[in-house]
């Protein structure tokens, strides 16, 4: 499949996760909720994260990270070219593993980025 439509899926995939575990924290009000979620969900969090994880990805996740960094796409503003290729690459980890039916595999990832989140933006916070 197309690395974009891996990182398609899987941006939806994380985007939901981070809503859903910004709801549990008890957090109700969905202009705090929509800040917190943009923030976690955007290019710069996600290439951290992913330069976090890659030492626990297999051959074949790291084929897919490879791939997607390498496609070449519209880079917004708000990310500089390496964030957003990093980011796109850590979308379409997480879609090929919801795709490929692995899902322990897949909240594993998604479960270690979440940490990884709360502890960087907590120390920068």
């Amino acid at each position: 499949m197309d690395a974009l439509t891996l990182a398609y899926i899987g941006d939806v995939c994380w985007s939901f996760f981070i809503r859903k575990a910004l709801i549990d924290t008890g957090i109700y009000n969905v202009q705090i909720l929509n800040s917190l979620a943009s923030e976690m969900v955007s290019a710069k969090w996600q290439s951290r994260i992913l330069f976090d994880i890659m030492e626990l990805l297999s051959d074949r996740e790291l084929k897919v990270c490879k791939r997607a960094r390498n496609t070449h796409s519209n880079v917004p503003k708000s990310a500089t070219v390496e964030e957003y290729r990093e980011s796109t690459a850590f979308e379409a980890l997480i879609g090929y593993l919801y795709l490929s039916g692995q899902t322990e595999r897949q909240n594993f990832i998604m479960d270690r980025g979440l940490r990884f989140l709360a502890e960087e933006m907590n120390d920068e916070g």
